[in-house]
């Protein structure tokens, strides 16, 4: 058995998650360290979805297909809503995330895969209707970006027209997510990642304590 496939593994990498978005709440928290800490975000996406992939149990080349496609065309609607402000509202984004093309950083689209597999592979092992837990899931990814949100804009990652996040963007993101989710479920991908809940878990209480900190400081 891979250690990447045990329980003993994925808790370790669920502890590595803590303590490395531990580190990064506090270094953002701190005015002498935030700008150093803001400039390696791109790095941590791309750092927790290669950690988070080596725990997927069983590669099979759709499964690559279907998260390429969720990826490409995560950036393709975001490169469409910031073009036209039609699909999330209106926004834009800042410097944070990286090298962009399109006024749309490249790195978005990784993220797009990675909560729409943690999303899936939470819901995974629920005994339900397959409809239930896509929509259960979608509502998820959600309340993930209602808690981002205003961190984001204070840490430039993507700023909305005069500072107020629309309906619209929350509709769009859980059709969207429902789409990404469907094209999982269609194409039999099986997950059943513990690291998955861990990451999501970590990042959405990262997001949750930055934005309670910096309103404090």
């Amino acid at each position: 058995m891979s250690y990447f496939s045990t329980r003993k593994g994925s808790n370790w990498a669920g502890y590595f998650f803590i303590i490395y978005y531990l580190v990064g709440l506090l270094g953002l928290t701190m005015p002498g360290t935030r700008d150093t800490f803001i400039s390696l975000m791109p790095l941590s996406i791309l750092l927790s979805t290669a950690i988070l992939f080596l725990f997927h149990k069983k590669w099979r080349a759709v499964d690559g297909v279907i998260l390429l496609f969720i990826a490409i065309t995560g950036y393709l609607v975001e490169v469409l809503g910031v073009l036209t402000g039609h699909v999330f509202g209106s926004y834009s984004y800042g410097d944070t995330l990286g090298i962009q093309a399109f006024n749309t950083p490249l790195i978005i689209g990784l993220n797009w895969m990675m909560l729409a597999y943690c999303a899936f592979s939470i819901l995974e092992p629920a005994r339900l209707f397959w409809p239930l837990k896509a929509l259960l899931a979608a509502l998820l990814m959600v309340v993930y970006d209602v808690v981002m949100e205003p961190v984001a804009m204070r840490l430039d990652m993507w700023n909305w027209a005069e500072g107020v996040v629309p309906m619209q963007n929350y509709q769009a993101w859980f059709i969207i997510s429902l789409i990404f989710l469907g094209a999982m479920h269609l194409a039999k991908i099986k997950t059943y990642n513990r690291v998955a809940g861990w990451l999501f878990g970590v990042q959405f209480f990262f997001f949750l304590l930055l934005n309670i900190s910096t309103r404090i400081f």
